[in-house]
């Protein structure tokens, strides 16, 4: 086999190997933003993620106690939340926000708003995680299965996702 076929059948397979992920919702080695769910604007790519609540640490906590499951927390402040309402879970709500090549942007300042009203976004990576999973976010209250519309603003470009709330 020449040289050009081999290289062309391992991009070809690289190509589809980035596609099935893509079509899962799933980031590929492109970025974190890489993703059908994610939403541009002229500078920025933005991948929204709700899930399961998070426990927050702070870089010295996660070192002294050898923690491997939770986010770092490097600024802004973790929402303090007590017992939900009936019916309602607590998520950790995430952005991820990529220039336009795919490479994750730190040090922003975003808006976010979730169903119109504000959330802080604080900045963190998940332990163990590598720094393409710098995130805004914080943990929520919502109700599962819900519509909902999220609104990120970034140095006054905005990113608008409808989204259903996880069920669990």
């Amino acid at each position: 086999m020449s040289i050009r076929l081999l290289a062309a059948t391992i991009a070809a397979g690289l190509c589809a190997a980035a596609a099935a992920a893509t079509a899962l919702g799933r980031p590929t080695a492109a970025g974190p933003c890489s993703s059908d769910a994610s939403v541009s604007t002229p500078s920025y790519l933005m991948l929204l993620d709700i899930g399961p609540q998070e426990d927050m640490y702070t870089k010295a906590e996660v070192k002294a106690r050898h923690l491997k499951d939770g986010e770092i927390m490097l600024g802004g402040e973790m929402t303090m939340i007590g017992t939900p309402p009936p019916g309602m879970r607590i998520y950790h709500l995430e952005v991820h926000i990529c220039n336009s090549a795919g490479k994750v942007v730190t040090r922003l300042d975003p808006r976010i708003l979730v169903g119109g009203k504000p959330l802080p976004a604080a900045t963190m990576v998940g332990i163990g995680q590598p720094m393409t999973d710098y995130h805004y976010g914080n943990d929520i209250i919502l109700k599962p299965a819900a519509h909902l519309t999220v609104k990120v603003t970034v140095n006054g470009e905005v990113a608008v996702f409808h989204t259903t709330v996880p069920a669990k």
